[in-house]
């Protein structure tokens, strides 16, 4: 949480979050799928509650620029971090539970419940993609999207902080990945991130 928190302070969670929504064109359906795919992926390693603060916040931000109803964006976001966190030993703190008094590692996870994870995931995308094609109409023109949606750039409030931080996360989750090769515990992982 702490290092989540260095995160969020400089504007890690926005950033992605715009620079996927630019990668799509700041179309809303393709950004739905692009969301729900972060979501998944970042509550692979960062509690799935946490992901999703973040997220619709800016799924809403978005929602009033590009006047479209975030409710089902943010309904779907639900249902791909709790995919998602189920996938890995760090996804939810019930993994790390069950994984460290069996003696489980990362791989563990993600040989067994990731894959299983990913396929519901894909189900999950292809379900919310298509209930909800006809309610998230954008009413503005493709020209005045592009104009609406803000740069990536604009999230990050301390360039440095940003890439220290991001370089932190990176650490992090390389960490929990070779957990079993490093003979760390999940609990001194996340000492030293917060350090």
């Amino acid at each position: 949480m702490v290092m989540i928190a260095g995160m969020e302070r400089v504007g890690f969670f926005r950033w992605i979050c715009l620079l996927a929504a630019r990668l799509v064109g700041c179309r809303v359906l393709p950004l739905l799928l692009a969301f729900m795919f972060i979501s998944g992926f970042l509550a692979m390693f960062i509690d799935s509650i946490t992901v999703l603060l973040f997220l619709s916040i800016v799924t809403i931000e978005l929602a009033r620029l590009l006047k479209f109803d975030p409710v089902p964006v943010i309904i779907a976001e639900i249902f791909a971090a709790n995919t998602g966190g189920s996938a890995t030993m760090s996804g939810d703190p019930p993994n790390i539970i069950i994984g460290t008094a069996f003696g489980y590692n990362f791989f563990d996870f993600a040989v067994n419940t990731g894959v299983i994870a990913w396929v519901g995931m894909i189900f999950t995308m292809a379900y919310f993609y298509f209930i909800s094609r006809r309610s998230l109409k954008q009413e503005t023109t493709p020209e005045e999207i592009m104009k609406l949606c803000p740069l990536p750039s604009s999230a990050i409030t301390n360039r440095p902080l940003f890439l220290v931080d991001t370089a932190i996360f990176i650490f992090t989750v390389l960490l929990i990945v070779t957990h079993a090769q490093t003979g760390f515990s999940m609990a001194l992982i996340g000492v030293i991130a917060a350090v």
